[in-house]
């Protein structure tokens, strides 16, 4: 099941990547050879397809739930103002969130886990800067950006609808908080272990129009701070 094909109402999907684009390519950089050994580049690749297996296996299983949280919203939203039940809603979509929240904490322990021995993420700095986007971190790009788009995005999305429903908002706010959470961490891990990727997201999003939901997730990681202090903040453009 390819994730970026899988239409949820009021988010478009994230279009096919050509993996030749050089909108997609690494970041510029006055270092121009490949300094890696065959061997780290070997455990880079390795690496980006284990996370992106991760992560296109979690939206598999959370873009359907983001779906229906989407669509119980709309379908009460739709109703006349004497029928919206806010009991009723929040019954219908609690349980998703909560669904939701558990695949993603899954799904971030097993990213946090993924570089046992931290092989990779201790040359963050040099990975991002010295070559251009392989098609693993290409892959894994598209993948992490179909999450933020469909879970950060209905979040946001559901936080405006709720504004209308005090009750559903008092009841379902806090959840919609819990699953934002893991989803910072899991662009946390990413960034951390794959610094070049974030580039590729921040493109593929800004492209969408999107690149806010990449911005509030960075800022809130405290990402943007952590790369400033690698000198990587001048080539990671947000919003």
């Amino acid at each position: 099941m390819s994730t970026s094909n899988v239409n949820t109402p009021g988010v478009h999907a994230v279009p096919d990547i050509d993996l030749r684009s050089d909108r997609l390519r690494g970041p510029p950089s006055d270092v121009t050879s490949e300094d890696r050994t065959e061997e780290q580049q070997k455990q880079d690749a390795e690496l980006a397809n284990r996370l992106s297996q991760l992560i296109e296996d979690a939206n598999e299983r959370v873009i359907p739930l983001t779906k229906m949280i989407r669509q119980h919203i709309e379908g009460m939203e739709a109703r006349p103002e004497d029928q919206r039940d806010q009991d009723e809603l929040v019954n219908a979509v609690k349980p998703l969130l909560q669904q939701a929240e558990q695949i993603l904490n899954e799904t971030q322990g097993m990213v946090k886990g993924a570089d046992p021995g931290n092989k990779v993420s201790g040359r963050a700095k040099r990975h991002a800067a010295t070559h251009e986007a392989t098609p693993e971190e290409q892959r894994l790009a598209e993948a992490l950006s179909v999450m933020i788009e469909n879970v950060q995005g209905t979040i946001e999305w559901a936080r405006g609808k709720l504004d209308q429903w005090p009750k559903a908002k008092r009841d379902l706010g806090p959840l919609l908080d819990a699953l934002g959470t893991p989803l910072t961490q899991i662009v946390s891990g990413v960034g951390l272990l794959l610094a070049g990727v974030l580039n590729l997201v921040s493109r593929i999003l800004g492209g969408l129009g999107l690149g806010g939901l990449l911005k509030g997730i960075v800022a809130a990681t405290g990402l943007d701070k952590i790369y400033k202090g690698l000198g990587l903040d001048k080539w990671l453009k947000l919003g």
